[in-house]
């Protein structure tokens, strides 16, 4: 997803309405906003429990790309 279509989707929101994300292991948090240099594909399918995309600094890659990452927490 872009930032754009981000902005497109949120668009459909009252724009006072709270944002918030799901906590560690339940309930809700406060989100925060950052960006991270981002290498895509790097994750192995069989190792469900990391996301396919990892953070450039535990790679061996120099291609990444700036992402907008959503987080927990402020």
């Amino acid at each position: 997803m872009t930032v754009n279509e981000l902005i497109e989707q949120l668009k459909s929101y009252p724009g006072d309405m709270t944002v918030l994300t799901l906590g560690y292991e339940g309930g809700f948090n406060e989100l925060s906003l950052r960006t991270e240099d981002i290498v895509f594909n790097v994750n192995d399918e069989d190792k469900w429990y990391y996301g396919p995309h990892e953070c450039v600094k535990y790679t061996d890659s120099d291609i990444s790309t700036e992402c907008l990452i959503i987080t927990r927490g402020k």
